[in-house]
């Protein structure tokens, strides 16, 4: 098991601090600063570090595919309830959506035990900046050889769940990005019944999608904006789809 622990405090309206560590040698401290006010300064800090740690700093070596072997221990009840959809703190949704997708099954504990963070005289810290108007990356994209990037999102993972016929897979958001990694992956023609429904469902239909390839059953229903698609479903063959 993986373990990422933090504690975050808050300094300020604008300025959280974040202690953390992974075992007992590798810790810092963290600075988060904001262009923003907020009461909760601490909480979307902790978010922030959490994010910035497993994604960006790569501080297990390398970035996560799957939440299922990781574990964070958190300061923030919040964080907990923000990962299962249960929280009112509608304004750090968006400093969340991390723990979605591949992270989906990670372990979640709270706790404010500070026996081995670092302590402040003997770590400089180091600062993060978040800016309210910037779009927070969730890390469901992925870079793929026939459909270029492309984000998977957390309903198209649930439907591959459902309809796949070999099993539950440990790592569903894992398993489902290996797919779409396949070279032989092909655009499919829609009918004009497709076409129609699905204008219907999304409002327009000239920028929708849908891959597949001769050897698979599954086919991958995209909705493209400019060089990025976005995954939307997933769905089984269906032979009057052309």
């Amino acid at each position: 098991m993986m373990i990422l622990t933090t504690i975050a405090e808050r300094v300020s309206d604008s300025q959280a601090r974040v202690f953390w560590h992974v075992g007992t040698k590798k810790k810092g401290i963290i600075d988060v600063i904001m262009d923003f006010a907020s009461e909760d300064t601490a909480l979307v800090g902790e978010l922030a570090v959490i994010r910035h740690l497993l994604f960006e700093c790569e501080v297990f070596g390398r970035v996560p595919s799957a939440g299922i072997g990781y574990k964070l221990i958190v300061s923030k009840g919040a964080i907990k309830k923000l990962a299962l959809g249960k929280s009112d703190k509608r304004y750090a949704k968006k400093f969340s959506t991390f723990l979605e997708g591949r992270m989906k099954d990670v372990k979640i504990e709270v706790s404010q035990n500070r026996e081995i963070m670092p302590l402040l005289e003997y770590c400089h810290p180091k600062h993060l900046k978040i800016y309210k108007q910037d779009t927070i990356p969730t890390y469901n994209e992925v870079n793929t050889p026939a459909l270029g990037k492309v984000i998977i999102t957390h309903h198209a993972v649930e439907k591959y769940k459902e309809r796949l016929t070999s099993g539950d897979p440990k790592k569903p958001w894992a398993s489902l990005a290996s797919r779409l990694q396949h070279p032989e992956l092909q655009l499919q023609p829609l009918s004009d019944k497709v076409i129609q429904h699905k204008k219907i469902k999304y409002g327009r239909a000239d920028n929708i999608e849908v891959w597949s390839h001769p050897s698979s059953s599954f086919h991958y229903l995209c909705i493209r904006e400019g060089d990025i698609r976005s995954l939307v479903t997933v769905f089984s063959r269906n032979k009057n789809l052309t």
